[in-house]
């Protein structure tokens, strides 16, 4: 059993950790994890062209992506990229106008459903027709082209921080959508026709991955926690909070990335970086202020079933994989 983890790489200079949030990254950086002879080897190094980014200030790296009848569907933060596998062959490359910082992919019925968080929505993609389908506003508060110019190219735009809702990522079940909102901590139910007809309160800090096991939905949520929810009874919740294992009062970093094997649960942590907006990072608390409990290093750790005992831990960084957004099983 192989799990494969996408993520970016920034540069060696003794400054890079101190760029800005959005132009530190130098490429994309995806990896296989064998479980069984507890190997990690370097897969695709990818740098996004010129034409499908800014020119100045602009970061690269891979978001989070999904597995799909033997293809890796993976995002940059400008493009949607097609690998076949194992061989990691780039088959495709989606590129359009209105993307700028995707986060996340998957297919469903020969559909793209790609999270455009610089945008705060979620597009359906036809793969046959090649164009949008449909546009899931993730804050419908306003309407999208109120807030943004439909004839601008937001590939060439560093960031359009800050954003209102920020999705990070898309989970379809029984033909609903379920899409994690960074701002407002819940999980935003869309119909497929694009009507909004639930939400899911989480309240327990910004989630990130939503995945689907058997029956239930598991979330991560950056400040360590994980979070089980009945699919078919959304009041029925668990909460794991992976901070009873750090003792010396560090923040485990940005909790990001999630897989199930077996009776195993592998969770990826991001090291904490610097960020213009202070916002997202408060929910270190006073964690925020110490810049020695900012350092753990982006690592990936394996919990048993319960997440009652911390089977292993890899640092990552050691393979110069300095941020994960996807762990995915091969």
């Amino acid at each position: 059993m192989k799990l494969i983890i996408t993520g970016g790489r920034q540069s060696n200079s003794s400054l890079s950790y101190f760029n800005k949030e959005w132009s530190n990254g130098i490429c994309g950086v995806i990896y296989e994890y064998d479980i069984k002879n507890d190997k990690l080897l370097e897969k695709v190094k990818y740098k996004t062209p010129l034409e499908f980014r800014a020119k100045e200030n602009f970061s690269i790296s891979f978001k989070s992506g999904s597995i799909h009848n033997n293809k890796l569907y993976i995002t940059t933060l400008t493009e949607v990229l097609i690998y076949s596998l194992p061989e990691y062959n780039l088959e495709e490359r989606i590129s359009l106008k209105l993307f700028n910082d995707l986060h996340h992919v998957i297919n469903h019925k020969n559909d793209l459903y790609i999270v455009v968080t610089g945008l705060d929505i979620v597009i359906r993609y036809s793969l046959s027709e090649k164009k949008v389908l449909c546009i899931y506003n993730c804050f419908p508060e306003i309407e999208t082209w109120n807030r943004f110019d439909k004839n601008k190219d937001y590939r060439k735009i560093n960031t359009t921080k800050p954003h209102f809702s920020h999705p990070n990522h898309v989970t379809i079940q029984n033909n609903k959508l379920f899409i994690t909102r960074y701002k407002q901590q819940d999980v935003l139910v869309y119909s497929l026709d694009g009507k909004i007809i639930d939400n899911i309160i989480l309240n327990e800090g910004i989630p990130h991955d939503g995945c689907v096991f058997k029956n239930k939905f598991i979330y991560t949520v950056v400040n360590g926690k994980i979070i089980e929810i009945n699919k078919n009874n959304f009041n029925e919740k668990k909460i794991f909070d992976l901070n009873k294992f750090q003792k010396d009062n560090k923040s485990l970093g940005w909790c990001r990335g999630f897989q199930k094997i077996d009776s195993n649960n592998y969770v990826g942590f991001s090291r904490i970086r610097p960020t213009k907006f202070i916002e997202n990072v408060k929910w270190l608390g006073n964690k925020l202020s110490d810049k020695v409990k900012l350092k753990m290093p982006t690592r990936l750790v394996c919990y048993d079933k319960n997440y009652s005992r911390l089977i292993k831990e890899i640092n990552l960084e050691d393979y110069r994989i300095n941020w994960i957004f996807s762990i995915l099983k091969n």
